[in-house]
Parts: C-alpha cells; structure tokens; sequence
C-alpha cells in the first residue's frame, strides 16, 4: 500500500509551525550561549576582587597575631553569597589551619585537583609589606551563577514561547482565512461541477489567486452545466433517433417490437384482441428507378402521414423498413372492424400525389394477423402478417389479405423451392426448348425464341411460371438470366458449326435483370466467347419494362445497341402500351400479345386492334410477330392483314434441341404455305 500522504493544509500548516519554531528555539539557545559568555567574565571579576580584598582584610590581623580578628574576617567572607567556604594557611610556625565553611554547604575538598572551574578554589597571597604571611584559599558556590542564568533562561523562553504562541496564532488565522478557508469553498464548489441542481455560482469578493482559481471555477461550472444541458439533450435526441424512423419521424422497428410486446402483455391480461398490420408499397422500386432515391423518400413521407390519418388515436403505425409500414390496431371489436380500416388504408394510399409538378400514384398491399387467433408472440405474428401480404401481392396486389393457416404451407413450399433452384443451378437441372418463328407468308422458319424449362429429377420438367417467380423473390433471376444467355450463344454456336439455318434466337430478359449492369457484361462476353453476330441474337422485353424509362434503363439500351443486338418488344398492347417508346427506341418487333389473338378472327373488336397495330408497325418499319396462333382461320387473317411472323401451337410448342432441329430441317425440304398448315 502507498504511504499516506499529508494533506495540503497540514503540511502548510506544519511549514509555518516549524518555520516560526526553529528561528525562535535558536535564537534562545544563542541567546544563552552569548549570556554565559559575558556573565562568566564578570563573574571571574567579582570572586577575583572579593579575594583580593578579603586578603588585605587578612594581612592586619595576622601581623599583629590577631586570631580574633582573623576569624571575624574569614566568616565575613563566608557569609558573602558566593562563597561556600575558606581557608586560611599561615606561614607562622605552628600556626593551625583555618578552614571555615557556610552554614548548610557541604565541606568542599580543597585539594582535590579534577574539579568544575565554577568550584575551584581562588587562592591568594597574603602579604603585609612585602612579607608574605599566609595563604587564603576561597571556594565558591556554582549554583548563584546557574541561578541566575536558569532564570535568564527561563524570562528568555517563556518570551520565546510566547512569541510562538502569538505568531503560530497570527499565521494560523491568516492561514484559516486566506487559505483554509477559500480551499475549503474551492473543494464544494468543485465537488458540485456538472451536478444537476447545483445552484447559483459561488461570489468570490477577493482578487487573490485563489478567488481567481474560484471565479475560473464559476467559469467552468457555467460550461459544464451549459454541455450538460446540450448532451442531456443529445442524448434525448439520439434515444428519439436511435427509436424513430428518420424520414418519417415513426417508430422504427425496435420501438414497434417494444410496443407490440407490451400490448400483447395487456391484451393478455384484460382478454383482449390485437391486429397487426403489414403495409407494403407495390412497385415501389420501379418508383425509386424511374423518379430517383429522393423522390421516392418524400413519397413515403407523405404516404406515411396519409396512413397515419386514417388510424385511432390509440393505434400505433411504424415503419418497418424499407417501403414497409406495421399498423398495430388496439382492441379491435370484430374483423370487420379491421378490415374497415385495411380498406381505408388501401384507398387513401391510392390517391395520387403531387411532388415537383409530378402526379405519382402507387398502391399498397396489407397482410392482417390476429393476437390471439393467429399467434401467441410478437414474432411469429409478424411473420404471419408478412405471409398474409405476401398472399395479397400474389393475388393481385392492392388489396388486404387475412392470414390463414394454409398461408404457412404455400410460404413452406416456396422457401423450398427456393433451395431448390439454388441445387439445380449448381447441378445444372436446367434446359433450353426452342419454339420457332415462322413467316407468315411461306411459313419458313425465320428463327426462334430460347425458353428455360427446369428438368427436376422428381417432378419431371418444370415451366418457367412456376419457378421464374420464386427465382425473382429470392434474388436468383440474375443467374439463370446469365445461364440462359450463355447457353443460347454455346446453341448457335453448335448449329452455326453444323451449317443450321436456325435464323435470330431471342432471349427473354426479366425486369429484375434488366436493371443491372451486368446484363451487358453477359452477352459482351456470351457473344465473344462463341463467336455470335449481332444479328444471329435478339432480347425480347415485356412494355412493363421499357415503360420504366429510368437512366439505368436508358443506358443499358443504349449499351446493347452498340452491340449490335436488336430489341423486340414481348406483350405489346397490355397495359402500358405508348406510342413514345416505339419512336424512342425503335426495337426491330413488336409481338401481338395472345389476347387479342386468341378470338380472332371473330371478335370484331380483336380485328380491329390487330390491323391497327400491323398498319401502325409498317409505318414505323417495325416487323409484327403474332404470338399464341393455334387455328388455321387465325393465321389466314394475320396473314392478310399483313402480319410478318407466327409464333404458337399452330407452329410447333417449343420443342427440346433435337426436335427443333428436325422441324427447321423437314421445313427447309418441304416449306409449307399457310394454307398448307
């Protein structure tokens, strides 16, 4: 452990303790020193001359044999303060010693040679004319000498002490008042710095570094309290950020799995029913294509305002992700009652909106679950709602779907089929069939459209309807778009190396795909890795697509021109037909959709459409292709109404590689007119 350590305040202390002690204990000691040094001179002086006097008493008396007198001059001698004792030494024959001590002294020993210089004996001749007489010897007493000094001593220090104690006094209440006490408000006033509550600055009246160091403190603590209240209130805000959705300002999902949690725990306990929303844009990624990021964004901040419009005040609506809403809707009463608001829900979410000059309009698709019925945690009823929208996107969009049971085993059986598709890319279960384009005049064959057929190793050979979605949702369309290019270019590769006159084989290119940029990397590098000619390869596209007339869009067309490949234009006249894109982009076909085909030619209606798309194709120099003929009556009339090519069962379904090559090689020998078939 660390050895403790004296305080600030103490150790001041101490220093001015000791700072006023040491001078004054030294100063008393010299003092002394030099009182000892002038008083012991003096004193030699005195006890000299009391000698010597004492002496010439003596010499009349022991001239004149005066024992009486002599004896009276010795005790005069004694009884002089400082002398403890005499003795008197004649010369005179048989005369006795004389020795004479104080009263209450001790006998000193005269001839004792180790003795204190304060008590050895002053001796002095005793002479009378010159002659001598005798010898006087006078001790003297130590302890006046003492006495006196202690007593000097004792003044000095009590004088001393008295100094210290007034000193020590002065500096300590300096020390308390300047120091002690102005620490002491540093120290609380420090100790409040950046505490809530902590009251008005200290006032500081001195000018002194430590009402400076106090002001700097109030100062400080303004500081604090001011980037205290900043961070309290950044630190609100980022809990509002970190539980809100930044666009709209709803709860995102962290705060909805936090309110769903606690609804369903008192709807448990009051016995109650929730509904849970799930609220999804159509298409909105075809928005955010053709109108850009930002665009899309205040679309869904106005949509969430609309949505937000049509719910209690007790019901709660988040966004999820993305383009994704949850509306959770508190004590609903009946399911009527919820599919009231899902209906309220879907029309104001339909009304157009009007950003930057531009009328935009999209729709949404809501899956419902109930709490209980459907679920018992918060889980397991988003995903049920979730699997409900998901039904209602798969039966048309725009429109509210209830969850039931049987959802769970369709979505089972598309994750399946999910994983499947991803085996069979790996084992390459896939296949192409061809189905021939003929003249509708000759009814040579002119070329051909690639289709993808699955050849499953249980359930035989799959259409592209029932597995092309799938491949869609779960992100897989790119591959098997790059797997049909590749195996197109690997075909006419082969039938170009056989001498086969298979004409223009057209690859069908999903939307999805079409919005990437790696589209263009694949047929560049399909068409230079076998050696395919711009003419020997067509794309087809659905109106849906090109409709979408984004940048992305724009570019890749332009890009695939520059190759060389040309465009033919899939369904045209459903939905979204326009005039614009065909003088925009001038694809080489067009393909009559089925529909207007397959009543033909009796419906007067489906005539007339088809000689206005033929008559308007001409005009434009573009090449009709009629899909979907099954009759001979059908094709007689394309025919004389001046349609190009014929694609259908009339024809041939499309047909594996080896069939197809046949139908191109007994077509060659033997062309048929179309009367003929």
């Amino acid at each position: 452990m660390p050895a403790p350590r004296l305080s600030i305040r103490t150790t001041v202390l101490l220093a001015l303790v000791l700072a006023v002690l040491m001078p004054a204990v030294a100063l008393w000691a010299m003092e002394q020193r030099l009182a000892r040094e002038v008083q012991q001179p003096l004193v030699t002086q005195y006890r000299q001359a009391l000698v010597v006097l004492a002496a010439e008493a003596l010499a009349e008396p022991l001239w004149t044999v005066d024992q009486t007198h002599t004896r009276a001059a010795l005790e005069r001698l004694v009884h002089e303060p400082s002398v403890r004792a005499v003795r008197l030494t004649e010369r005179r024959p048989g005369a006795p010693v004389i020795v004479i001590v104080r009263p209450g002294a001790s006998p000193p020993e005269f001839d004792e040679p180790q003795q204190p210089d304060a008590e050895r004996p002053q001796k002095r001749q005793v002479l009378y004319e010159g002659q001598l007489l005798g010898e006087l010897e006078v001790t003297f007493e130590a302890s006046p000498l003492d006495r006196a000094l202690l007593a000097r001593r004792n003044a000095a220090l009590a004088l001393t002490v008295l100094q210290i104690v007034a000193a020590t006094l002065l500096l300590m209440g300096v020390l308390y008042w300047r120091l002690v006490r102005p620490i002491e408000r540093l120290k609380q006033q420090a100790s409040l710095l950046g505490q809530p509550g902590a009251g008005p600055p200290v006032p500081w009246r001195s000018d002194d570094e430590l009402g400076q160091l106090g002001q700097h403190l109030n100062e400080a603590q303004a500081q604090i309290k001011e980037l205290v209240t900043r961070l309290e209130g950044q630190k609100a805000e980022l809990q509002n950020m970190a539980l809100h959705d930044a666009l709209t300002g709803l709860p995102n999902r962290t705060l909805l799995n936090e309110l769903l949690l606690r609804a369903m725990a008192t709807a448990r306990r009051d016995d109650q029913r929730l509904a849970l929303l799930f609220i999804d844009v159509d298409h909105f990624k075809a928005i955010n294509d053709a109108w850009g990021h930002a665009m899309g964004d205040r679309l869904l901040v106005d949509l969430a305002q609309r949505l937000r419009g049509q719910l209690r005040g007790g019901d709660v609506l988040g966004r999820h992700s993305g383009d994704e809403f949850i509306a959770l809707l508190r004590e609903p009463r009946t399911w009527e009652e919820v599919a009231t608001t899902a209906d309220r829900l879907l029309r104001v979410a339909e009304e157009p909106v009007h950003l930057d000059g531009r009328e935009l309009q999209v729709s949404v698709s809501v899956g419902i679950a109930l709490y209980p019925d459907d679920a018992g945690d918060p889980q397991q009823l988003m995903r049920q709602a979730d699997t409900a929208m998901y039904e209602a996107k798969r039966l048309g969009r725009a429109r509210c779907s209830f969850y039931r049971h049987e959802l769970n085993a369709h979505l089972q059986a598309t994750l399946q089929l999910e994983q499947e598709l991803k085996r069979a890319l790996a084992g390459d279960e896939f296949v192409l069939h061809y189905q021939p384009l003929v003249d509708a005049g000759t009814g040579a064959v002119v070329g051909c459209e690639a289709l993808i057929r699955w050849q499953h190793p249980q359930r035989g050979l799959v259409p592209p309807l029932q597995f092309i979605p799938a491949a869609e949702q779960c992100g897989l369309i790119g591959q098997l778009g790059h797997w049909t290019v590749r195996s197109a270019c690997a075909q006419i590769a082969r039938w170009k190396a056989r001498g086969l006159a298979f004409g223009t084989v057209a690859v069908n290119v999903s939307a999805l795909e079409f919005r990437q940029h790696r589209l263009v990397d694949t047929f560049t590098r399909a068409m230079a890795d076998f050696h395919v000619q711009p003419h020997e390869l067509e794309i087809e596209l659905t109106e849906s697509v090109l409709m979408t007339d984004t940048d992305t869009s724009r570019r890749i067309i332009e890009q695939l021109g520059e190759l060389g490949l040309r465009l033919a234009v899939d369904d045209f006249g459903t939905g979204y037909s326009s005039l614009a894109y065909l003088k925009r982009l001038r694809p080489s076909k067009i393909k009559i959709d089925r529909g207007f085909v397959r009543d033909l030619p009796d419906d007067e209606d489906d005539r007339a459409l088809a000689r206005a798309i033929v008559q308007m194709a001409r005009a434009l120099d573009i090449t009709v292709v009629a899909e979907g003929v099954e009759t001979p009556a059908q094709q007689a009339f394309l025919h004389d109404i001046g349609c190009d090519l014929l694609q259908g069962y009339l024809v041939s379904r499309p047909q594996p590689v080896d069939a197809f090559e046949r139908l191109v090689l007994e077509r060659e020998r033997a062309p048929a007119s179309p009367a003929d078939d």
